[in-house]
């Protein structure tokens, strides 16, 4: 009877001691350092210029502990339009009517896929600028360490593969490049 019962026991810690494992184990929600920043760079006949955005809404849920080809499991990201900042309320007010704010508030950023080789990351997703959505393949420097996951890059494209028209001034002796470059610096951590 003794070794029946100790045999429960041991197999009821065993369980109890996987199932503290498995729920340590899950994927969990990371959030977003204050220390991240997104920013678009473009040209113009007069100027370059420079916007940044002053807020990032992120959803991710990943593992920081686990392998840096599975630490994320989802990632999504948000831009609102109205919180993107060129240093001058005139080129504000050209770029939002340029990206149709009224109608498309925001631009967002969904993951699809992700590899990682060294320090090197390609990140595969779907971005969606003025209402139109498009594959978008970003690649950059990853790295997961003391808990926290960072992710830099840029990616130069053309605004009017979103439908974007770049805005025109003056008769059209001001005009905005159509290639754009955004650049960002995201750090995670649970």
């Amino acid at each position: 009877m003794k070794a029946v019962v100790k045999t429960l026991i041991t197999a009821g810690a065993t369980a109890g001691f996987l199932a503290v494992s498995a729920f340590t184990a899950l994927p969990r929600n990371l959030n977003l350092s204050k220390d991240s920043r997104l920013w678009v760079e473009g040209t113009s006949t007069v100027r370059s210029f420079k916007c940044a955005a002053s807020k990032l809404d992120v959803t991710a849920i990943g593992e920081p502990a686990a392998a840096p080809a599975e630490v994320v499991k989802s990632a999504s990201l948000v831009v609102p339009v109205a919180q993107l900042d060129c240093g001058n309320k005139t080129m504000n007010e050209h770029m939002r009517k340029a990206l149709k704010a009224d109608q498309n508030p925001q631009i967002s950023w969904k993951l699809t896929s992700y590899e990682v080789n060294g320090a090197s990351v390609v990140v595969d997703g779907k971005l969606t600028i003025a209402g139109r959505e498009n594959t978008i393949q970003l690649k950059g420097t990853g790295a997961a360490e003391n808990g926290q996951i960072r992710f830099k890059g840029s990616k130069q494209f053309k605004m009017t593969e979103y439908g974007v028209k770049p805005p025109s001034l003056m008769l059209g002796t001001m005009k905005v490049g159509d290639p754009v470059t955004v650049s960002f610096d995201l750090v995670l951590s649970e």
